[in-house]
């Protein structure tokens, strides 16, 4: 087979005569994102992802089929070729209808995964819900039971009736936890070496306290107050938060090696300069700036606290960071909780000598209120009861089969593929816009739950052909197919056909190939990539 000269990227490549682009490139280890493209079935170019940039006729090609020339000359990621990407994940955007991420995750400032440990309780895995909440938030138990609750407030069961209890079934896992003779301690990474000085023992501090002792760092924290918890333990009622849950939650936190150091105030007790002298890095989470001791430092202020970089919450000098009322004032300790964890983050990556990035904050598809009838579409997976009041009273919170029930009823309106979308993937690769184009009404939400395993929301669909092609080549009797023309085209099983008819031996090889969350399998915890 002859050999085609041509130039990728800047160097002379040689391929073979009919080869493909992608083919081409594959072999010379360059990356070209692809939708609709499976090795081992026909092309069908329809997602036009892959497009290169032939910079001697100024010609964009789809690279999956398109045939490598003699004297070519491709680029594939030059701005041209980004921005066509762009626009066309733009494109399939538009009319995506579905969440990478639940109402409720988005709102909580924690960003924990609720829909986990929602779906954990309801399975009756409450140990592994505790798991899934300290991820995010570092007293889940405290919380539980004084959270206003913004995540509840965001929760897409509210449109068809209340939403789901999160902060009692949260509390639910924290307290079954502590009432265990060992309670969860997560793994900690080997000992740095290093220490941070935290200056508050509220919410924030406690909170970054917990991440940066996983992270394998030695903490000092130190506080005004003859006892840890800040507002917590001073700004809320006992009858509200009982001072032994409080005292429990500090005690998991110390077992992490922890040291407190009480009735030591900055600016009386303390010094900044000191504490940077004999700590790696230091961490401002004293509360509100009213007697914070920070008069005679050089650090900035703003007209609600000390000055930040918003992203990495360095505060201007070297290896000083801070956090919680300090900087933005609120009542909300779930606020304060999540700066502490962000912190925390920020600091290990500084004593890691790493970029100070912040937490990296992914793509997200977002669908909006649901339509008329859609609620009743999300309730195909969902306990249809209305929202359950603990037996004991909201004080006493849920047992056991109270927090499964209530865990039922949530809607599971969160993406099947979070992390192997590629949609999203490649949404956060180019920088495409989550807005839809301007005018457009968007695809009514369904929910196809015909098949014994798998689930399908034509909403998700791309129309890349790829479970039509699969099913075809798997002989399916009667498989999937096109139905349609323009822009109401759709993947369906031929001659109404239920699903399940449509998928009897091609299944698994749909859901892994499916670059979206179209088709996914019904149990979240098998792989959708095989």
């Amino acid at each position: 087979m002859s050999s085609v000269h041509l130039t990728l990227n800047g160097r002379e490549v040689h391929a073979r005569e009919g080869q493909t682009i992608l083919d081409a490139a594959g072999e010379m280890g360059v990356f070209i994102p692809t939708l609709c493209h499976l090795n081992g079935t026909e092309r069908f170019t329809s997602c036009m992802i892959c497009v290169v940039h032939e910079t001697e006729t100024g010609k964009l090609l789809p690279a999956c089929s398109a045939p490598v020339q003699d004297g070519m000359r491709i680029e594939t990621e030059d701005e041209t070729v980004r921005d066509a990407r762009r626009h066309t994940l733009e494109f399939l955007l538009s009319e995506h209808v579905g969440d990478c991420q639940a109402p409720c995750q988005r709102a909580c400032p924690a960003h924990m995964d609720i829909p986990l440990m929602i779906r954990q309780i309801r399975e009756g895995r409450a140990a592994e819900a505790l798991v899934t909440v300290k991820e995010h938030i570092a007293l889940p138990a405290v919380l539980g039971r004084i959270c206003p609750a913004p995540c509840e407030k965001a929760c897409k069961r509210r449109f068809y009736d209340d939403p789901v209890s999160v902060c009692l079934l949260k509390r639910y896992a924290a307290d079954e936890d502590l009432a265990q003779k060992a309670p969860f301690r997560p793994e900690q990474r080997m000992p740095s070496g290093k220490s941070v000085a935290i200056v508050g023992a509220g919410p924030a501090g406690l909170s970054a306290a917990f991440y940066l002792a996983r992270a394998g760092h030695v903490c000092h924290v130190y506080d005004r107050n003859p006892e840890p918890g800040g507002m917590l333990r001073y700004g809320v009622s006992e009858e509200k938060l009982p001072r032994s849950v409080l005292e429990a939650e500090i005690e998991r936190i110390a077992a992490l090696g922890v040291e407190f150091h009480q009735s030591r105030a900055l600016g009386r007790d303390l010094l900044l300069e000191e504490l940077r002298d004999s700590h790696a890095a230091v961490i401002l989470a004293v509360g509100t700036l009213e007697d914070a001791g920070l008069e005679e430092t050089p650090l900035e202020r703003t007209p609600r606290g000390l000055k930040i970089d918003r992203v990495s919450y360095a505060a201007g000098l070297p290896g000083v960071f801070a956090g919680g009322s300090a900087v933005s004032p609120s009542r909300m300790a779930i606020r304060a909780a999540a700066h502490g964890r962000e912190l925390a983050f920020s600091v290990d990556r500084y004593l890691d000598g790493k970029p100070l990035t912040g937490i990296p904050r992914r793509f997200n598809s977002v669908m909006g209120r649901p339509l008329d009838g859609e609620s009743e579409e999300f309730l195909r997976e969902a306990d249809s009861r209305g929202r359950l009041t603990p037996g004991g009273g909201p004080a006493a919170g849920f047992d056991k089969q109270e927090a499964r029930d209530e865990a039922a009823r949530c809607l599971g309106c969160d993406c099947r593929k979070p992390d192997t979308c590629r949609l999203r993937e490649y949404a956060d690769l180019y920088g495409a816009s989550p807005l839809p184009f301007p005018g457009e009404k968007r695809r009514p939400f369904q929910r196809i739950v015909q098949h014994d395993l798998v689930i399908y929301e034509p909403g998700k669909c791309i129309r890349c052909g790829l479970c039509v092609r699969i099913t075809r080549k798997h002989g399916e009797a009667l498989g999937l197919t096109f139905v349609g023309r323009g822009f109401d085209v759709r993947v369906e099983t031929p001659f109404h056909g239920s699903l399940r008819q449509g998928l009897t031996g091609a299944a698994a090889e749909c859901v892994a190939a499916c670059p979206t969350a179209a088709l996914a399998w019904k149990d979240r915890t098998r792989s959708n990539n095989a």
